[in-house]
């Protein structure tokens, strides 16, 4: 079932049949990386996991989990976006006060009824005590879709399986015929293809 609230964004139009799913790329996943490459820790991930997979569930496809978006979160905020790490520590935090005072437990922890709820106040910025929660939740929103549908080399999209769920082919390099007004039927490739692969 699809959640009908203002942030999420399900794609219709595929199914796991379309492709295979290899490994999920979840907060148990991150536990390999490097200890020195991570911005959050292992709270601060299950929380985020539990957000992103409420802003792009997982249904009969793949949701943000699966997919590698909070993979590319950590490599992003570890780089390019390591400014932004105070804004998700203290989003995070934020949340999961939010979350006991208002239903007694930590995001995590709560229903899926509940954690909508919780981010819809977010998503409003009717947050006591917090006055970047409609930032932070936006900010989120806006890297968990980049983790979905990015080129694969910065980290989310594996397997390109966030171009595969809405039917992007990638970067072709030609096609074999023209795709007007026809849905493109063809295997995504990725610009970034690893070493290997390009021999």
């Amino acid at each position: 079932m699809k959640l009908e609230l203002q942030f999420s964004v399900k794609f219709a139009g595929a199914s796991t049949g379309d492709f295979a799913i290899k490994e999920s790329s979840t907060p148990e996943a991150w536990d390999s990386m490097n200890e020195t490459k991570k911005s959050l820790t292992s709270y601060e991930q299950r929380t985020l996991a539990a957000v992103a997979e409420r802003i792009f569930p997982g249904t009969d496809t793949p949701g943000a989990a699966e997919i590698g978006a909070l993979a590319y979160i950590e490599t992003a905020l570890g780089g390019d976006y390591a400014a932004l790490v105070p804004l998700y520590r203290a989003g995070l935090r934020a949340l999961n006060r939010h979350a006991k005072a208002r239903f007694g437990d930590r995001f995590a922890a709560l229903s899926d009824e509940r954690k909508d709820l919780a981010l819809k106040d977010f998503e409003s910025g009717a947050v006591a005590g917090y006055k970047k929660a409609a930032e932070f939740f936006e900010t989120v929103r806006y890297h968990v879709l980049e983790g979905i549908f990015c080129e694969p080399y910065y980290g989310g999209n594996i397997d390109m399986r966030g171009w595969r769920l809405v039917g992007f082919p990638g970067q072709q390099f030609g096609y074999p015929e023209a795709y007007i007004n026809k849905r493109v039927d063809l295997e995504p490739v990725t610009v970034n293809k690893p070493a290997e692969e390009e021999k």
